[in-house]
């Protein structure tokens, strides 16, 4: 089993909106980098990164955040697409979160996120998923039996 983190996480752990979701992030992907294990992200996973950071940091900057694609396994959209269609259609959900939930079901793996409506669909759609602001602590003890 394997662990898929949103977007969301990753850039309230360099951009904090507030103090609480910012530690929060940090804690979940320093818990993930110890842990050992896979972690798999889809491809868009880079541009939405870069999306977002380069509205907040230069460019060096988030170029240099991009190095985390080394610690991830990336999946290309050849591998998620016909899954994440039938998310979209099943659950109505906006496309970038489709690859997502996609990702984690197709890895068989625990998808974390800061978007509550990610979350919701991806529990619709049969993924386990934590909503990080209201499941922290859940999120933290699965990432723990993961671990062992």
């Amino acid at each position: 089993m394997g662990l898929t983190i949103d977007s969301s996480i990753y850039i309230d752990s360099i951009v904090p909106k507030s103090e609480e979701r910012h530690i929060r992030a940090k804690e979940i992907i320093k818990l993930a980098s110890k842990s050992g294990i896979d972690v798999f992200e889809p491809r868009i996973f880079i541009v939405e990164l870069v999306g977002v950071l380069s509205r907040f940091k230069p460019k060096d900057e988030v170029k240099d955040v991009l190095n985390i694609v080394k610690f991830v396994n990336i999946l290309s959209e050849d591998e998620i697409f016909e899954t994440a269609i039938n998310i979209a259609f099943d659950t109505h959900c906006r496309a970038v979160d489709a690859y997502f939930i996609a990702t984690a079901k197709l890895t068989n793996s625990v998808l974390i996120t800061n978007d509550r409506i990610m979350a919701t669909n991806a529990k619709r759609y049969g993924v386990e998923a934590y909503y990080l602001i209201e499941e922290f602590n859940d999120a933290k003890e699965r990432l723990r039996k993961l671990r062992s």
